[in-house]
């Protein structure tokens, strides 16, 4: 309600989109003889309006009984709301209030419209100005002023929040939304994104549970206490400015979970500066994709056990499900261990997918995408079984016209850093880590495909006369022995970060939590959890070692096959050298040890001599 002009329709559709309901313009209303006597720019006196009142009065009573409706209406004295209201049991007032000047100046821009400035003094005139309802100031933008009045209606407080509505933002936010919980999204409305709530709103319009705001602080508002928000934009400095932000506006025992990929370090940090404001902050993986968000991902949540406690109910209720129906979701433990397990995950993922790259590479020189699909499907069958392998028969089968659509893609893959930072952690803690590594470097190896064209031709390479034919069953145990190994490395990187920062990590309920949801779910996974239950390192597992041991002459055989053909394989070398090393009681180490004391006197030890001495040589 306000005088004419001071932008009820404007504001009353915006409202209508957000509260999802119809949106209806009294001024549609009038009789014949009203729009007459405005057009003639004589205002309209209490007989004029009342049968108009009448009308709209009824229509208020059946619009209630539907589903609601916002009406635009002047409803400028206390008998004309009375009226108006008689018929409804609930009605909100919102009084938009603006200076006469600003309001004629609006007036004067706006063309076809009965109601000329003329009849603005006597609008403000017949104006009683209620003290009650939603007061609020016209001069901002409509999207802020629909912000304060949703945050100000006596509605419902949201049970929890999603700031960023990206692919993953949008899909988790659909998939709290679908377990009946109240909820408010966030968007900022710039940088190329004005438009996003109202699109995501409009999109999903059958949930009367989503309520979406641009306005930051009337997002917070909309929040019940302790308020819950999950931040889901891109990890970096950005993180870091949106933190600024919302801490301060947050009050002591507000819970801020940050579901990007963040490096755990930065989690850390954010988790002291959180501290500061008595916010608690957690750090939370999260896997799957876009498709695990919507249905159901992997969640790896880290910070403290009582911050989480407060998030459990909901977090547990997104992610997915083990075989056994339990959620893939538990309490990791403090500081930035979510966030680690997360890369570490991601740095597992980056080795699977190179090895299932490095096998299509040697099998498609003697098989067909479709023969190649079809062995794939045996493996997949039986224990291989795995989230990636099924996705590479599906890559395998799709064409395009009468080709693979394979045999369109550009040889040079991408990376986001994660497998990366899981070498660095693998370098800082002292770990070997080689098969991630191996297939970070591969991945950056793609990249310089311009050289490799100008390489290939230059010298020759890639030209090899070799029918030498795969042993299937040989590379089926290969592809399993790296696969062990490449979690071997990764799971012995998590328990060497677990002790040195004291976070004390369950690898059991880890590896049941990576079972289902996530990129890596894997039968290995669910007997890994069966393990992990007695055992902290798969070298320990009489099960995977007897494996490891039955298939080393397997690995051997693919690699002599692979290099016979001029085929390069990162990942499968690093994880036989890897077990080669681990598995020999010495190792040529004893000569760099001897070079570091000839250069650099950095001593060595003796094998005719205790551990704890240290000896130095005069080599000249």
């Amino acid at each position: 309600m306000g005088v004419s002009g001071c932008g009820k329709s404007t504001i009353a559709r915006e409202l209508s989109k957000h509260l999802k309901v119809p949106f209806f313009d009294a001024d549609s209303y009038h009789p014949q003889e009203n729009i007459d006597k405005m057009s003639d720019g004589k205002p309209l006196n209490d007989e004029d309006r009342a049968s108009w009142l009448e009308i709209l009065s009824e229509n208020l009573g059946q619009w209630e009984a539907d589903q609601g409706a916002v009406l635009a209406c002047s409803a400028l004295k206390e008998k004309y709301r009375e009226t108006l209201s008689k018929n409804v049991e609930k009605v909100h007032w919102v009084y938009l209030d603006g200076s006469y000047e600003l309001i004629m100046n609006r007036i004067n821009q706006r063309k076809g419209h009965y109601m000329s400035g003329r009849l603005l003094e006597s609008q403000f005139q017949a104006l009683e100005i209620p003290q009650y309802g939603i007061h609020v100031d016209i001069d901002q933008s409509p999207e802020e002023i629909v912000d304060q009045i949703m945050s100000n209606m006596e509605i419902k407080k949201s049970e929890f929040g999603v700031f960023g509505l990206g692919v993953m933002g949008s899909s988790i936010s659909l998939n709290v939304a679908d377990k009946g919980y109240e909820l408010s999204v966030y968007n900022r409305a710039e940088g190329g994104e004005e438009h996003v709530v109202d699109e995501f709103l409009s999109a999903n319009s059958e949930y009367k549970n989503i309520h979406g705001f641009t306005d930051l602080k009337a997002f917070i508002s909309s929040l019940s206490r302790p308020r819950k928000m999950l931040i889901m934009i891109k990890a970096g400095p950005t993180v870091d400015l949106v933190l600024n932000q919302l801490f301060p506006l947050l009050e002591k025992g507000d819970i801020v979970i940050d579901g990007g990929n963040s490096h755990y370090m930065n989690t850390k940090k954010r988790f002291e500066l959180a501290r500061e404001f008595g916010i608690e902050f957690i750090g939370a993986g999260i896997s799957g994709g876009e498709e695990g968000a919507r249905k159901g991902p992997s969640i790896m949540p880290g910070g403290t056990r009582e911050s989480y406690q407060h998030v459990s109910q909901i977090l547990e209720s997104i992610a997915a499900r083990d075989d056994f129906g339990k959620t893939c979701c538990t309490y990791i433990g403090p500081g930035g261990s979510g966030h680690f397990i997360k890369m570490v995950h991601n740095g597992i993922e980056y080795v699977e997918m190179q090895l299932l790259a490095e096998i299509y590479a040697l099998l498609s020189k003697q098989m067909n995408y479709e023969e190649i699909a079809t062995l794939f499907k045996d493996w997949n069958d039986g224990p291989a079984y795995s989230y990636l392998l099924d996705i590479t028969i599906r890559i395998l089968e799709k064409k395009e016209g009468d080709g693979y659509l394979l045999d369109l893609i550009l040889d040079k893959a991408g990376n986001k850093g994660t497998g990366s930072w899981s070498s660095k952690a693998a370098f800082d803690l002292g770990i070997p880590n080689t098969m991630m590594s191996s297939a970070v470097f591969a991945r950056y190896i793609s990249s310089f495909k311009e050289t490799r064209v100008e390489m290939a031709l230059e010298k020759g390479a890639g030209k090899n006369d070799s029918t030498l034919k795969i042993d299937l069953k040989s590379l089926e145990k290969a592809y399993n022995f790296g696969r062990l190994i490449n979690h071997q490395q990764g799971f012995k990187l998590m328990e060497s970060a677990s002790k040195v920062y004291g976070w004390d990590l369950n690898f059991s309920e880890i590896a049941r939590i990576w079972s289902n949801g996530c990129i890596i779910k894997s039968h290995l996974m669910n007997e890994l959890h069966e393990e992990f239950k007695t055992k902290q390192d798969l070298f320990q597992m009489n099960t995977v070692l007897e494996v490891l041991n039955k298939d080393e002459k397997s690995v051997k055989d693919i690699l002599s096959n692979a290099l016979d053909q001029r085929l390069s394989m990162h990942c499968l070398t690093a994880s036989y050298q890897y077990w080669i090393d681990m598995t020999s009681s010495r190792l040529s180490a004893n000569l760099i040890q001897a070079q570091r004391d000839f250069f650099g006197a950095h001593t060595y030890q003796r094998i005719d001599a205790p551990e704890s001495e240290y000896f130095h040589t005069n080599w000249l």
